[in-house]
């Protein structure tokens, strides 16, 4: 039945889901001549079609009547169970199909296998199924029935759908905060204010209001950023959870991961990486705090900068007294005018209609100035152009609700209540996850299709479906994306209230294990489950859930949970299991009972095999695998899993080869990780070819195994974005071979949609014609030659009309031979360890090439006409580079280990006025830089291992002139008998703020009194340097680091060395990375 026939209450979306499966092929066959059991399935739908006609009333009833809400929930148990047995009917179906199948394979074994299964598992389940039909239509009846005691009435209502495609939404505007944004500012960059060394502000506001929102900008000011040395954002939500929160601080510091979980250790460590670093952390929604671990998580603090700063946000004006030392500043609701911005950005894309402005300044009004709920209602009515649909929005009695109970913001409510059916669910599955949870988008989608919360859709997959659901909630702001710090995949939350809501919404069908939890309560209905804690052991009181579908379990960075695999074979309707990051060295044969399971997910887990057994879960759809670093090898059955749509193999060296019969898996839509063939397995490769829903990204290695290829089966990949070719072993050395793979790669043709390839380790001594004709690659973006050592020469591949990105390396026996025909489209260039390249590279031939790296390359020059659109060039290794191009608008310029390059280009601030960063490394000829000067807008100069540069006459490097020069590294290493002192007097323009000196036996004081603009300065393997100079250091020096100098270091000792008087003024100081 379609989904428009169905109404837009949540459990209509359900019903539909259900209508759809009766209607199912699996089913229909398996009933067929059942007459009791179809007849049965007839009454049922017949019933759930009458009591659909009452959802739509009762869904807005329900928070004013909680008759009404059990009335719900009662039905929406019912309808599990229909779902429930219905899937079980489709699972029996698919069971005998394939058993049939196996059958198959010999005459004695099919009379056997049909005698057991028919006889007695087909009758077993037969007997089943009419108790349990008749039992749901019991309870049922009594829910028809009880719709006329509550005064249910019949109806569908038309609702503004307003269903975004689009993935991420500009991020919004901020209207009305100026004023407090400015406030909080100030404070940050005051120093001094209260005395204290660290200051704790506090921003205070009810939920909703934006106290998030205006931290970040704070937070991300660029006068802040410059202000302070460290920065961390933490959220911390109900539980204060010391370690974790420290443990976020010390890798915000550190730039990496902490994994460290005792807190002594922890918090030592983050007091050296503080030390004297002026900081700002952000603690952001923190509902409770005791004194005691306030103390515990600020106690390494205390090493930090003088004026650093914490920033608290909080709904609780008691939090913000017990952990603030500035005055709280406290966020109001947005003024009217305000709020109608903002409403205004979220309602209005494409102009506004004067009729509806008036009644949307009326729905604003309502909002009471809660941005969230301005942002959500603008998102609902985006793109919705009925007037009446604003009046019922407008009119609806649920402004009226004043709930003490359940504290939903009316607001927010309509936002949900307006909701697509299939964006109800979906959201509803979301407050499975803790408060100020992070997700991704990928794996919330792989959730909701194990659970059907997605109807599949004949002109597009399901996963695709769910990218569109995902994109709505966000442009209707149900989910928010928050920058991540380690991560470059968009990270996702859900704002409190709205979690609030979706926990309202799931009721008691959803239960969340939390670190404030003891025992399970009430959780007979339950069918989704997450454990967000280590320390709970009444795993028994999960038994009662007996009808769980979702069993989250992941990311335990201290104790995990003792669970005993028994639980999950008392929970038979198992549709997600997730023990990602669980010590578990094996599954056992049992899991073959969770026959329903959808979406298994054992990354990063220490699983070293996988049962054979559990190639009979014939529903599994997503199979995770990731990071399984002692996985040895995957199931040989595996190819039964015949609705296998994402496999994930990545970071699991020890599969070494693929199981047989893949090929079976014909909906399989994604193969992460490796393809491995080994000298058994080669011909496995032609399993590929039946794979032909394969999208995203496919890695094939081993192909030197491969004896032959005789069918073209890459050319039907049509979905596929991305291939990696991988030979292997040592390169093709005689002329058999060397045609054998050429022969291969032939074959291997891919689809023209493909838009990235790499061929790696290849040994053939030619490339295939494919690899040159336009019309076979012509969506092709990118192409990475690597390790082809045997080839002769570069395929003809510059008339790739979409070619953007090319990398070659390893053409050690080849010619690189550019400019007999234009690279149209090309961005970038990658040459490495290819000795003989020839031919004119000119701005013809690369018109739009924007970076260019050479490493070890055989070239003198690229004194060729101008490269206009050039931005990046690296010279590396190239031993006879000698001369540089004209590349007007080049910003980064390196060049490492060039032993004949003797001068940079003459004119170069006229040939290269726009570079901004210049590396000189291992250039032991370079005797000066040129007439003329460097170019004027250049901020960063490396110098190092460049021995005649800088024993010659610096004054002639003309650097004063450079005022937009900031930063300066210069390495005297070899030169320290030469050098007498540095820097020389004049030398150095005003501007530098950072300066780094390496290998110096003296510091000329005259040389520094100019650099008034001076912040940092960097001391680095100076054993010969004996003090600093007589004059001091200049006063604008906030940060002094000191490293293997150890002279100097005897004498720069806190208030006793000899030197300590001329950098007491020095805010921080570290000598060998430790503060002082």
């Amino acid at each position: 039945m379609a989904l428009e026939v169905v109404g837009g209450a949540f459990l209509s979306s359900a019903l539909a889901v259900l209508f759809e499966r009766m209607a199912s092929g699996p089913v229909v066959d398996f009933i067929r001549g059942k007459k009791t059991t179809a007849g049965l399935l007839h009454k049922l739908k017949m019933k759930l079609l009458l009591v659909n006609n009452f959802l739509d009333d009762a869904e807005e009833k329900q928070l004013r009547n909680s008759r009404v809400r059990d009335w719900l929930n009662e039905l929406k148990d019912v309808i599990f169970h229909a779902d429930d047995l219905l899937d079980d009917i489709k699972t029996e179906a698919l069971r005998c199909k394939m058993e049939e199948e196996d059958s198959g394979r010999s005459r004695i074994n099919q009379v056997l296998r049909r005698l057991k299964f028919s006889s007695i598992s087909i009758h077993k389940f037969d007997k089943s199924l009419e108790p349990r039909i008749r039992d749901i239509l019991d309870r049922l009846q009594l829910i028809v029935d009880g719709k006329d005691v509550l005064d249910l009435k019949e109806g569908f209502k038309d609702r503004p759908q307003g269903l975004l495609t689009t993935s991420l939404v500009e991020e919004s505007s901020v209207f009305g905060r100026d004023e407090e944004k400015e406030a909080i500012i100030k404070l940050l960059l005051a120093d001094g204010m209260t005395g204290n060394k660290i200051d704790v502000l506090p921003i205070v506001g009810m939920g909703g209001l934006g106290k998030t929102t205006i931290a970040q900008l704070a937070y991300n000011d660029d006068r802040v950023k410059r202000h302070f040395e460290y920065q961390s954002w933490s959220c911390v939500s109900v539980e204060f959870d010391v370690i974790k929160i420290t443990q976020t601080i010390y890798g915000a510091v550190t730039s990496q991961t902490c994994n460290i979980t005792d807190l002594d250790m922890l918090q030592v460590e983050l007091k050296k990486a503080l030390s004297g670093k002026k900081f700002l952390f952000v603690l952001d929604d923190v509902w409770n705090v005791n004194l005691k671990n306030w103390d515990s998580l600020s106690r390494p603090f205390e090493s930090g900068g003088h004026g650093s700063k914490i920033i608290v946000t909080t709904r609780d004006e008691g939090v913000a007294r017990k952990m603030g030392t500035l005055q709280s500043q406290h966020l109001m609701q947005l003024t009217e005018e305000d709020c109608w911005s903002l409403f205004s950005k979220h309602a209005f894309w494409n102009g506004r209609d004067p009729s509806l402005e008036v009644i949307g300044k009326q729905i604003v009004q309502k909002c009471k100035g809660l941005p969230l709920a301005a942002k959500s209602l603008g998102g609902l009515l985006r793109s919705e152009p009925s007037i009446e649909n604003w009046k019922e929005i407008l009119n609806n009695d649920i402004w009226e609700l004043r709930d003490e109970e359940n504290d939903i913001s009316p607001a927010l409510w309509l936002s949900y209540h307006y909701l697509p059916p299939q964006l109800k669910r979906c959201f509803a599955y979301c407050s499975i996850f803790p408060q100020d949870d992070e997700f991704y988008k990928p794996d919330l989608v792989l959730l909701w299709m194990a659970e059907d919360l997605l109807p599949s859709k004949s002109n597009t997959t399901i996963e695709k479906f769910g990218d569109k659901c995902f994109d709505d909630l966000v442009s209707r702001s149900f989910f928010q994306h928050v920058p991540s710090q380690f991560s470059g995949e968009a990270v996702f939350t859900m704002h409190d209230l709205i979690h609030d809501l979706a926990k309202f919404v799931s009721g008691e069908f959803c239960v969340r294990l939390e670190d404030n939890d003891s025992v399970l309560e009430n959780v007979s209905k339950s069918r989704h489950f997450s454990c967000a804690t280590g320390s709970f052991d009444q795993w028994d009181s999960l038994y009662e859930a007996k009808y769980l579908r979702t069993f989250l379990v992941s990311g335990y960075k201290y104790q995990p949970p003792n669970l005993d695999f028994d639980i999950f074979l008392k929970l038979q309707c198992l549709r997600v299991l997730k023990l990602s990051s669980y010590n578990i060295g094996e599954l056992p044969s049992s899991i073959s009972k969770l026959k329903h399971l959808r979406h298994l997910d054992l990354s990063d887990s220490s699983i070293k095999k996988l049962p054979d057994a559990m190639c009979t879960l014939y529903n599994l759809q997503t199979l995770l695998l990731r990071a399984c670093q002692a996985l040895v090898e995957l199931p040989t059955d595996l190819g039964r899993l015949i609705n296998l749509r994402h496999l994930d193999i990545r970071g699991t060296p020890g599969i070494q080869k693929m199981p047989p019969r893949m090929g079976k898996m014909k909906d399989l839509q994604t193969l992460r990780g490796r393809f491995v063939l080994d000298k058994y397995t080669g011909d496995n490769i032609v399993e590929i070819k039946e794979l032909k829903q394969l999208r995203g990204t496919l890695w094939i290695s081993g192909l030197h195994h491969i004896v032959h290829v005789t069918d073209a089966i890459m050319r039907k990949k049509k979905h596929l974005d991305e291939l990696v070719l991988e030979w292997g072993g040592k390169s093709a050395d005689d002329t058999d071979d060397t045609q054998k793979q050429r022969d291969v790669l032939e074959n291997l043709q891919p689809h023209t949609n493909l838009k990235k390839l790499k061929i790696q380790s290849y040994g053939g001594t030619r490339f295939p014609g494919w690899l040159e004709d336009h019309s076979s690659l012509s969506n092709l973006v990118r192409l990475q030659l690597l390790d082809c050592g045997n080839c002769l020469s570069l395929p003809s591949v510059e008339q790739l009309p979409s070619l953007q990105e090319l990398e070659i390396e390893g053409l050690i026996n080849g010619v690189v031979t550019w400019g007999s025909k234009p690279f149209p489209n090309l961005r970038t260039l990658r040459l490495k360890s290819c000795p003989e390249v020839t031919g004119a590279f000119t701005s013809a031939c690369f018109p739009k090439l924007e970076s260019l790296v050479w490493e070890d390359v055989n070239v003198e020059s690229l004194n060729y006409p101008s490269l206009l659109s050039l931005v990046r060039l690296e010279i590396i290794s190239c031993p006879n580079f000698v001369c540089f191009p004209d590349a007007p608008n080049l910003k980064t310029l390196l060049v490492q280990k060039c032993p004949k390059l003797r001068s940079l280009p003459q004119h170069m601030h006229n040939l290269l006025p726009s570079l901004s960063y210049l590396l000189l490394y291992d250039c032991p000829e370079l005797e000066s830089f040129p007439q003329g000067g460097l170019p004027s807008k250049l901020e960063k100069l490396f110098i190092q291992s460049c021995k005649k540069l800088v024993i010659g006459n610096r004054m002639q490097w003309g650097l004063p002139t450079l005022t937009s020069l900031k930063i300066l590294s210069v390495d005297f290493k070899g030169c320290e008998q030469v050098v007498d002192s540095f820097p020389d007097e004049g030398l150095l323009p005003t501007t530098i703020e950072e300066l780094r000196i390496y290998s110096i036996s003296k510091l000329d004081g005259k040389g520094f009194t100019q650099l008034t603009s001076l912040k940092e300065l960097s001391i680095c393997n100076c054993p010969e340097l004996r003090c600093l100079p007589d004059e001091g250091l200049p006063t604008s020096i906030n940060h002094l680091e000191i490293v293997r100098c150890p002279l100097l270091e005897q004498r720069c000792h806190r208030e006793t060395g000899k030197d300590w008087p001329k950098i007491a003024h020095i805010k921080t100081i570290s000598i060998n990375y430790e503060y002082i």
